[in-house]
């Protein structure tokens, strides 16, 4: 299994319950993003990362404007890559969108970053996404970054985070708000590095593992088209069962 991030294509369809195409309904979630000064997130393929917020939606010319950080050198990998995927949070919705020729403009002695709009747009549900539950002891799992310690077992997967099964009697069990890195192995050919946020802690009772429910904190683009994937096809076996 290999360390580095899966390149997974988008698939052709996607599910219609996170895809916006309408340019309505995007520079609807745009001006909602504008409107609460979230912050923004915009990640390379190999994970360079800036955080910004949107300052400007520029209809007539159908660009965007960022705020651009004063830190130079995590900015400059961000402008010279080509592929980038924007992803903020408004309450319990996660938006994500593809970025296309960021450029670095000055203007009114104030530096922004400038981008098309988007013609596609994901929307997600934070606590209400599609979990796909674990059907087995293998996969999925999260590899650590220590070779030494244990795979963890993953009780379900959804577009937000994970939820892992956590022996306390082998791990330190992980505050709120730590970082767990290591290697989410889906299925037995699908895998990608990720950066967990731990959110929550439930103890196991009688010695029992704990569940530790993580949110992602940090994913290259095409680790997240493979997490989506792996999502749209979990839904669509779950579809089919029903139907049968």
């Amino acid at each position: 299994m290999s360390d580095a991030p899966t390149t997974a294509t988008p698939p052709d369809v996607v599910d219609a319950d996170y895809r916006l195409d309408a340019p309505g309904e995007i520079m609807s979630w745009l001006r909602e993003l504008l409107r609460s000064q979230s912050r923004v997130q915009l990640i390379t393929p190999d994970g360079e990362a800036i955080h910004t917020v949107l300052r400007a939606l520029d209809t007539p010319h159908g660009m965007l404007s960022f705020e651009a950080p004063v830190d130079r050198q995590s900015l400059a990998p961000v402008l010279a890559s080509d592929e980038l995927v924007a992803t903020a949070f408004l309450d319990r919705i996660k938006l994500q969108f593809d970025l296309a020729t960021l450029v670095s403009v000055r203007g009114d002695g104030a530096e922004v970053l400038r981008a098309p709009i988007p013609l596609r747009l994901y929307r997600f549900q934070r606590r209400q996404a599609y979990r796909v539950q674990s059907q087995g002891q293998l996969f999925p799992a999260l590899r650590l970054q220590d070779p030494d310690l244990p795979r963890l077992r993953v009780l379900n997967v959804s577009a937000g985070g994970i939820a892992l099964q956590w022996p306390a009697d082998v791990l330190p069990v992980p505050r709120a708000g730590e970082a767990i890195r290591g290697v989410l192995e889906l299925e037995r050919e699908v895998s990608f590095s990720a950066v967990l946020r731990a959110q929550h802690v439930t103890d196991g009772l009688e010695g029992a593992p704990h569940q530790i429910g993580c949110a992602f904190s940090a994913m290259t683009p095409s680790a997240a088209r493979a997490l989506q994937l792996f999502i749209d096809q979990a839904q669509k076996r779950e579809r089919l069962l029903r139907r049968d």
